[in-house]
């Protein structure tokens, strides 16, 4: 409940962001004329990309970009360098959700699909803070708000508009769905219903001790699975790294130095508590929920004890085994009306009834308040600054050594001449997929090694697990077919693997053919020597037991099977099953009637949501066979030189 809790949070914080950081379109709502661009052609040098005709600007790309960046940088204390940004893709994200939106105009102008000026204007007038009293804010206030948010009204107004142009499309294509009386009846089982089995598991490690294979054998095998015992290519490199931790002791932290970290970063005020909740799921049961929540309240005010209340009464099953306790989290992280609460008590308080329309009553205990000040947190962040600073040390002088390598050719030259402590290191011969841990690399030195083109060449400073370092490639030993001798050990398990498998496999259909013909799985086991297990009764989403490998293909069977039946062999992580069906519960027909209409709007929104994901992309689809979305190619290399 309390993942539930913060998703619905940080969604509704989401689409607040995707509408306050935009809107457009020729927008005179308020007075400020906006000129969209609109289709054309043009150069691809001014666009990001094309798609349909219509165009992606390239000066829109970039600052649409730099957003994403500053948004980065203040969420996160790592620097973000090219290399960071690179394997996140954030370049390529953004261009993507901007084609994404570029898709839905194309296709809203297909189905002739237009948002008016007026609609716009609503929109904005029912975001948070755009009215006072019912009332718009005026002009100045709007553009100074809009600012101080880091974006501006035509960026904010463009996107209100295709937030709104895709609500209208994306109804257009919902609405003929409907949810039918028997996928109802049938998501209400999966729901609701339990089911008990008896099941047998063979285990493959069993039948491997079973195997004792022949060189002939072993050979044979080999020779049919020649590509997979392939020796990919090896490298060994010599290096030489600029550790970090000598630099560490040297380096000096002023007093603005640490502000400016507190100022850029500062730790959010937290609240750890605990809660007690009561759901209140139909309107017609609000009194009779607010008399349950009442007398618990008046328990734990009394000072019972509010974890063994939690336990009895609260129905988040995810926090209630606990004790209520859902940990610590900041503002911004809960439902509003939570949080609200939640902040205004301190340690060892008991909130009175908190009503939250998601989910109904509930009590909250705070069992700390953290209140973060500068002086709290000096010592992480002289540690962080000192960190940075000392990283940015050794890469300055891990740059020096390569420039001196360059004339010196020499590692050990290098590392006289240096005015840092360094070391020289070696390898030893590796692969690209090794783990880069094992050899005490990090894995963009590995990957940079195996980027170097030459013997002798040395390539670029990258970070390592210790600090900074430059490679030069020593011997490369080329990809080359396998010899039986040397994948003999290999050979040997993967053939002992495989023969266990057929023979599991050829048992366990067996052991299926004998139960259905005695229509019992307990006699057949019995006879062939098998342990029988009976599970509990358990719901579709639940364990069955924990012997259970995986759970979805064995209760997907258990589920589908008539009580009584007995199912194929059942492959598994390790095992194959076979199930008999020993009971099941009744549909419950009152209690489906009672959850009808609320379990036919759940199943709707999934349904459409997945419906509108296959529309759009099969339209994208097309786009691209036609050759209707273009890409600048010189684009990411464009966006690298960005800086926030």
């Amino acid at each position: 409940m309390l993942d539930i809790m913060r998703k619905k949070k940080r969604m509704k914080a989401i689409v607040l962001w995707i509408v306050i950081i935009a809107v457009g379109g020729s927008m005179v709502v308020w007075g400020v004329a906006l000129n969209l661009g609109g289709s054309g052609r043009s150069s691809m040098d001014s666009y990001a990309a094309i798609v349909d005709e219509h165009a992606i600007p390239m000066q829109e790309f970039l600052e649409t970009y730099r957003r994403s960046l500053r948004n980065l940088t203040e969420n996160s204390r790592t620097e973000l360098d090219s290399e960071l940004l690179r394997s996140l893709g954030i370049s390529q994200q953004v261009l993507s959700g901007m084609i994404q939106a570029k898709i839905i105009e194309v296709l809203a102008e297909r189905l002739e699909i237009k948002v008016t000026e007026n609609e716009v204007r609503q929109a904005i007038l029912r975001v948070p803070g755009v009215r006072v009293d019912g009332k718009f804010i005026g002009l100045q206030q709007y553009e100074s708000a809009l600012r101080q948010m880091g974006t501006s009204v035509e960026d904010f107004e463009r996107d209100i508009r295709s937030t709104e142009l895709s609500k209208k499309l994306f109804r257009t294509i919902a609405d003929s769905l409907e949810v039918g009386e028997q996928e109802l009846r049938e998501e209400f089982s999966r729901r609701n219903q339990t089911t008990r089995v008896d099941y047998v598991l063979l285990d493959k490690d069993l039948f491997k001790k079973q195997i004792q294979p022949t060189d002939e054998a072993l050979q044979a095998y080999f020779e049919e699975n020649k590509d997979r015992y392939r020796v990919k290519e090896k490298r060994r490199a010599r290096y030489l790294l600029v550790p970090t931790s000598p630099i560490l002791p040297t380096v000096e932290v002023t007093e603005e130095e640490i502000r400016a970290e507190w100022d850029s970063n500062p730790v959010p005020e937290t609240v750890e508590a605990a809660h007690i909740l009561f759901l209140v799921e139909d309107a017609v049961e609000e009194e009779e929920v607010r008399a349950r929540a009442e007398a618990v309240l008046e328990k734990a005010r009394a000072g019972e004890d509010f974890a063994a209340l939690a336990k009895q009464h609260s129905e988040d099953t995810s926090s209630a085994d606990q004790g209520g306790y859902i940990g610590p989290f900041s503002r911004g992280q809960m439902v509003r009306e939570f949080e609200n609460a939640a902040f205004s008590l301190e340690a060892g308080d008991i909130s009175g009834l908190v009503r939250t329309p998601e989910y109904g009553y509930h009590i909250i205990k705070v069992i700390r308040r953290d209140r973060p000040t500068l002086e709290s947190n000096r010592a992480g962040l002289v540690t962080d600054i000192r960190l940075r600073k000392a990283k940015e040390t050794a890469q300055k002088k891990a740059r020096e050594a390569a420039a001196l390598f360059a004339d010196l050719e020499d590692f050990e030259a290098v590392a006289r001449k240096l005015d840092a402590e360094s070391q020289v290191r070696e390898t030893g011969l590796f692969k690209n997929d090794d783990n880069p841990i094992s050899l005490g690399i990090s894995q963009a030195l590995l990957n940079d090694i195996f980027q170097i083109k030459e013997i002798g060449s040395i390539g670029s400073v990258v970070e390592h697990t210790q600090g900074y370092a430059f490679a030069k490639l020593e011997e490369v030993q080329m990809a080359r077919p396998g010899q039986f001798e040397e994948s003999r050990e290999q050979v040997r398990r993967d053939f002992i693997d495989a023969r266990a498998e057929e023979r599991m496999q050829e048992a366990a259909k067996k052991l299926s053919q004998d139960a259905a013909r005695l229509q019992s799985l307990e006699k057949a086991a019995r006879e062939s020597g098998y342990i029988i297990a009976t599970s509990k009764d358990f719901k579709i989403d639940e364990s069955p037991g924990p012997d259970i490998a995986d759970r979805s293909t064995f209760n997907a069977a258990a589920f589908e099977l008539e009580p009584g039946s007995v199912s194929k062999p059942l492959p598994m992580s390790g095992t194959t099953a076979v199930v008999q069906v020993k009971a099941r519960s009744p549909f419950d027909e009152a209690a489906f009637e009672k959850e009808r209409d609320a379990l036919r709007d759940q199943m709707l929104g999934s349904l459409q949501s997945a419906y509108l994901d296959d529309y759009l992309r099969s339209f994208r689809q097309e786009l691209e066979e036609k050759g209707k979305i273009r890409i600048n190619p010189q684009i990411f290399e464009i966006a690298e030189r960005v800086s926030p």
